[in-house]
């Protein structure tokens, strides 16, 4: 694991579940975790004597050359991620699990993408809510109109266009495919990190499917989530707490407009934390040689939203996806 930080080791400081790359790889008894990497040694000391890791390092190209890994994990911050992965495969690592964004410019995501490619190296983004089934089955009454024809989604989110926005293009484009035209404006809820702002954006995708995510303060409190209404019902997903509450249009007749009643979402089985069922997922890749269920090509989807969301404040007007311009940098935590 290469960055100790949060999503390395630290979520699970305080935590039963496993939340962490380190974690995960502790807890699964396909993988013996071999090193940990970060330029703090005080965490590198402490998760080092946690996980019972003796192989610690403050870089990365020494323990890559050293240890002769089969997957690494990088959990660093995005502008690092190019070198990083380019080292890895260049030292014959079989997989590779990235935490999002994928890259800070579309121009090393693609360059990530190519080289993992034609060196037979499984790269997989840690979105999240691609591992659990519950979003499968939410896909599947958008993909299969059991909703009717969708009339609108809204979705509330905080946290920064780029850190927390990611995962929500990502979700967006696992349900409702690719986005042909996109348009922001900053908005007057503060993310609290100037190099990542909360934009409010419209996204017209290519079904002509209309998406609006307006942005909160989450200093206030916090929230993720996401209404689609479709002609004969709604979904309103908790992207947070992974649930859904469904609604369906009454029987009942009313004198004015027809109604909504609540009726039960299918359950779906969700016997892992997602983080561990993403490890499990980039082995079976790596043995089967299939492609990762988020693969780098859906990587660099969530990116190119990013980028033309920012692009569209920069320009003061809509962008047209897909976009030309692939050195745009980004900056996320």
């Amino acid at each position: 694991v290469i960055g100790c930080g949060r999503i390395g080791c630290g979520f699970d400081d305080n935590s039963k579940l496993i939340r962490t790359h380190t974690g995960a790889y502790y807890a699964n008894t396909n993988t013996v975790l071999n090193a940990l990497c970060d330029i703090d040694k005080k965490k590198l000391k402490k998760y080092g004597k946690k996980y019972q890791v003796q192989n610690l390092y403050t870089d990365y190209n020494e323990m890559l050359k050293k240890e002769k890994l089969d997957i690494i994990s990088v959990c660093t911050l995005v502008d690092t991620h190019y070198n990083i992965v380019r080292s890895a495969v260049n030292n014959s690592v079989k997989g590779i699990f990235l935490e999002k964004p994928i890259a800070d410019t579309l121009y090393n995501a693609k360059k990530m993408i190519t080289l993992c490619h034609k060196n037979n190296v499984k790269l997989l983004i840690d979105y999240q809510r691609r591992f659990i089934p519950l979003y499968y089955k939410i896909q599947e009454y958008v993909l299969f109109k059991k909703l009717g024809h969708i009339q609108n989604v809204i979705v509330y989110y905080g946290g920064g266009i780029a850190n927390t926005g990611t995962h929500i293009f990502d979700l967006l484009y696992f349900l409702f495919g690719d986005v042909k035209r996109i348009n922001a404006n900053l908005s007057s809820n503060s993310s609290h990190n100037t190099n990542d702002p909360n934009l409010d954006v419209k996204l017209i995708f290519n079904n002509n499917i209309s998406c609006s995510l307006l942005a909160l303060d989450t200093t206030n409190y916090g929230i993720l989530e996401m209404d689609i209404f479709g002609t004969d019902g709604r979904l309103r997903v908790d992207m947070a707490s992974h649930t859904v509450n469904y609604h369906v249009i009454s029987k009942k007749k009313s004198k004015v407009y027809k109604q909504l009643r609540q009726k039960k979402f299918p359950k779906t089985k969700n016997p892992k934390e997602p983080i561990v069922l993403g490890l499990k997922n980039l082995i079976e890749s790596i043995r089967t040689k299939k492609l990762s269920i988020c693969s780098g090509n859906d990587g660099y989807k969530s990116l190119e939203l990013v980028v033309a969301s920012l692009m569209s404040i920069k320009k003061k007007k809509p962008i047209v996806l897909p976009i030309k311009s692939s050195y745009y940098t980004i900056n996320s935590k």
